[in-house]
């Protein structure tokens, strides 16, 4: 039982005060952009309040006599108190101190929000709504990433001068010269594509989209950049895998550093030497202490947010975030799937921003893309989803010949960056064998494509004129 909820009422008197004497000044009108009538926790001090922002969007003189004209006008004299109430408003210690004034009521609002919310909490998990548990706490959840939203968008810069933000540009500038490997991106841990991206990397606080039909090798690249990120940067690598369990997905990391093929965890006696080097290397993989993985399935954009924080405060940092893959998430409350799903990829991109870190995010692409003679992928591909190429800061595809054409070599894989907002875009080649990826000769791998798309031309010539 809550006896008294925060508030400060001459914190609120002092706020109206200034402003009905000084509105006109700078600090008053900052007031104006940093509070709203509902942070007020008396109703008198809301209803005046409200009327002076209005007052004030309307470039209409604010002064007690106006005020009190406004107010009988819209019929809310006595809803503010009355005249006598104004007037003693106005006895304020000093109008110079208002902006403390109103960080005052802001931080006393904020204080009630989360009680509001811990108060929502307990009658959700109590009553009997017929909801499961992990149904209670998942709303939960919702809840309190909610009230967080709620504190950041209380938390607004304004409009900053580009006096003041230089300051900060030319720190950072200087911060790359002196501290490259801080100031910079992170990498993906493939030799051609970190080329490709260079000198930036991976912005942190982007929003990274890898899109491919299935059997392309998406869960192998999601391993390639988690291994890469918590190994080699030495950063918290963290995967939520709604559609691989996290043994097989640790398995996978096990193939992956070690490179011998899976098939070794079945048949250890035939293969002792390969399995002995996979065991080698399971030490390697967990003293790095930067793998965590989430294989709960059809989980939350809440879920999502709230376990990122809590290791981002245990942790320090945060290196890269993996979802596996979109539509397998729980999408939110919306009119339509695309809609639902819109509302999910601009939360990640936000995260991204929020913990500066990167949003790996794995998505399925339409069954349209095998009707076309060319299938390479491109973002506008992306299944139940068109805000994906609007929110994504970086977009590539994966494309393998050899799933359609026999004729081509069966290993070699293209990356297709097609969006990058950061840099340039283009395409490279690896080699992909029992799911794991290994570099590819860039020049090598392009002739040997051109050859396949020769040998195609003439294939698809010679049974035109046979159909003839």
């Amino acid at each position: 039982m809550i006896k008294q909820y925060p508030c400060d009422v001459s914190a609120e008197e002092a706020v109206i005060g200034s402003i009905i004497l000084d509105s006109r000044s700078e600090r008053c009108q900052n007031v104006f952009n940093e509070l709203h009538a509902d942070m007020f926790y008396g109703r008198h001090r809301q209803v005046i309040f409200n009327v002076l922002a209005s007052m004030n969007t309307n470039q209409k003189p604010i002064d007690l006599v106006t005020l009190d004209a406004e107010l009988t006008g819209k019929g809310l004299l006595n809803d503010a108190g009355g005249f006598s109430y104004l007037a003693d408003l106005c006895k304020v210690p000093t109008v110079l101190n208002v902006k403390a004034y109103s960080e005052t009521i802001k931080n006393k609002y904020l204080e009630r929000a989360a009680l509001k919310t811990l108060s929502e909490c307990q009658e959700l998990i109590t009553s009997k709504n017929g909801l499961e548990t992990h149904e209670k706490l998942s709303e939960v959840q919702r809840l309190f990433t909610s009230l967080d939203e709620t504190c950041k968008s209380d938390k607004q810069r304004g409009l900053i001068d580009l006096d003041a933000i230089s300051d900060k540009w030319l720190a950072e500038v200087e911060q790359r010269y002196t501290n490259p490997d801080k100031a910079r991106g992170l990498t993906v841990g493939i030799k051609a594509f970190d080329e490709m991206l260079a000198p930036k990397g991976v912005v942190k606080g982007s929003l990274f989209v890898i899109g491919a039909r299935p059997k392309m090798g998406k869960t192998a690249f999601l391993v390639q950049m988690s291994l890469n990120c918590a190994m080699k940067e030495g950063k918290p690598a963290v995967i939520f895998s709604l559609e691989m369990p996290s043994d097989q997905l640790f398995e996978r990391m096990i193939t992956q550093v070690s490179g011998v093929s899976g098939d070794v965890f079945y048949d250890a006696e035939k293969q002792e030497t390969n399995f002995n080097i996979a065991m080698n290397c399971v030490g390697e993989i967990i003293r790095s202490g930067n793998v965590f993985i989430d294989d709960t399935p059809s989980i939350s954009l809440s879920h999502i947010v709230s376990e990122c924080r809590r290791l981002k405060r245990e942790k320090g940092q945060l290196g890269m975030i993996f979802v596996d893959y979109l539509t397998l998430m729980k999408p939110e409350k919306a009119e339509r799937n695309d809609l639902a799903y819109g509302i999910i990829t601009k939360g990640l991109k936000a995260l991204a921003k929020e913990l500066s870190c990167v949003v790996v995010l794995l998505t399925q692409l339409n069954r349209q893309i095998e009707s076309r003679p060319d299938k390479r992928p491109y973002p506008s591909d992306s299944r139940d989803t068109g805000q994906i190429e609007q929110d994504c800061d970086y977009w590539f595809g994966l494309y393998r010949d050899g799933v359609y054409n026999e004729q081509a070599d069966q290993s070699l894989t293209e990356i297709l960056l097609r969006l990058n907002r950061h840099g340039k875009t283009g395409s490279v080649f690896v080699n992909m064998k029992h799911g794991q990826i290994f570099e590819a000769d860039q020049n090598a791998a392009r002739i040997s494509q051109e050859k396949v798309k020769e040998a195609t031309k003439k294939k698809r010539y010679k049974d035109d004129e046979d159909d003839f």
